[in-house]
């Protein structure tokens, strides 16, 4: 089962990010950037492992689909990458998660290395960082919820995330998906406030900004909640 040894460190960069991984894809990555520590350079070896009985175990899931899980995962990661922006929110520039992917069958395990160019976002960090234990997210079974607990996380300090809602979409990578406001309202955020309440232990209220009629931002004001936290300890 996963400890509080189990950390994922990001740069605040990586958090606003823009980038589409899908849930087990997600989980692998979290995985291995457990691994690291964040405060040090990226290991020589740079390979980072994660095991069919690790992921079944960490994330409650079938051994049979954990198999499947990291099969398909190892086969989609490589293609995936990353988009950040400058300060202005234009497009700066584009980075691969990893440079290398295997899959071993016979072990039912895959490796990853990761990206030299993604390896500032997750080493030698020290300051403008958040940090989370992966266990606040095993439980969680959508990639936005996910997302959406680590915009929170950077914001921990204050309880409060205020965001623009083209921000909020460009970080999820929605692109034209939502049309309208209600759609994103009742397909990304009431789902993931609730799955977060109810397992990760955070009790969020959320309110919108509107120019003329048109949302144009979204506020989140959020705490721990004392007993989910107490549960999640045990």
């Amino acid at each position: 089962m996963l400890n509080d040894n189990f950390v994922v460190t990001k740069s605040n960069a990586l958090i606003e990010a823009s980038y589409k991984l899908n849930l087990n894809e997600q989980r692998i990555v979290l995985s291995c950037i457990s691994q690291l520590d964040g405060r040090k350079p990226l290991p020589r070896d740079n390979k980072f492992w994660v095991t069919a009985e690790d992921f079944s175990e960490s994330f409650g899931m079938n051994i049979n689909k954990a198999y499947e899980a990291l099969h398909d995962a190892a086969n989609q990661l490589y293609e995936r990458d990353i988009r950040t922006f400058d300060e202005y929110g234009k497009n700066k520039k584009r980075v691969r998660w990893v440079y290398k992917v295997e899959y071993e069958a016979g072990q039912g395990r895959v490796m990853l290395a990761f990206s030299p160019d993604i390896a500032p976002y997750l080493t030698k960090l020290h300051k403008q960082f958040t940090t989370y234990q992966l266990k606040r997210v095993a439980g969680l079974r959508s990639a936005h919820s996910i997302r959406i607990f680590e915009m929170l996380q950077q914001f921990s300090d204050t309880g409060i995330l205020r965001i623009s809602l083209d921000d909020f979409k460009d970080r999820l990578e929605l692109g034209n998906q939502y049309s309208r406001f209600y759609d994103i309202k009742r397909r990304i955020i009431e789902p993931a406030i609730k799955e977060l309440h109810n397992k990760s232990g955070l009790i969020i209220e959320w309110d919108t900004k509107k120019k003329s009629r048109a949302v144009v931002g979204l506020e989140f004001r959020f705490k721990d909640d004392e007993q989910m936290s107490l549960d999640l300890e045990n």
